[in-house]
């Protein structure tokens, strides 16, 4: 019972407290700007404003004026199209289209049986440097089925870039750098 006392006492200070604590303070009085003062003997402080012209300029162009040529009209169109085609909304948009032809490529060749062996033999490795081996075999014949099935250079090119990025990524130079020939002396 005194346990219930005491949290309604609780309960009660803290609403009396959040009332009292929850006004605002009252607003800053009013102030008046004061008005400049004419000058000496009424005259009028000189204003620095342009002068604005009666009639307004028109929008239409009068029908008089001749019509641009054909050849410039297209020659500008096709300024227009080549600063569209390098945008970064347009190199964008072509990224995003490899990209989704490189997926298709993908999924054309992850069911074929020599893909699907290698990476077998990848899961069957020992060490991690028999697994890096194996894996560039893996990615090697996989990009080269995706590049047989390649319809256009670009996307030759961008399969050969993917193909670069997952061989780099298998490199480890500093755990276990692969010794570099060295040059044959000329006889």
């Amino acid at each position: 019972m005194n346990r219930m006392k005491f949290l309604l006492a609780i309960i009660a200070i803290a609403l009396s407290g959040g009332l009292l604590c929850a006004q605002e303070p009252p607003l800053p009085a009013k102030t008046e700007t004061p008005i400049p003062s004419p000058g000496p003997a009424g005259t009028r402080p000189q204003l620095n404003i342009p002068d604005i012209p009666i009639e307004p300029p028109t929008l239409v162009p009068s029908s008089s004026a001749t019509p641009p040529a054909k050849a410039k009209a297209a020659a500008a169109l096709s300024e227009l199209d080549a600063v569209f085609q390098r945008s970064p909304l347009a190199a964008a948009a072509e990224e995003q289209r490899l990209h989704l032809e490189w997926r298709q490529l993908q999924n054309r060749t992850a069911h074929d049986p020599e893909v699907v062996a290698a990476k077998e033999a990848v899961g069957k490795a020992r060490t991690d440097v028999e697994k890096r081996k194996l894996l560039r075999a893996y990615y090697t014949i996989y990009y080269a089925h995706m590049e047989a099935l390649a319809d256009t250079p670009e996307v030759k090119n961008y399969l050969n870039s993917q193909k670069a990025a997952a061989l780099n990524g298998l490199a480890q130079p500093k755990v276990r750098p692969t010794p570099t020939p060295r040059p044959t002396p000329a006889p």
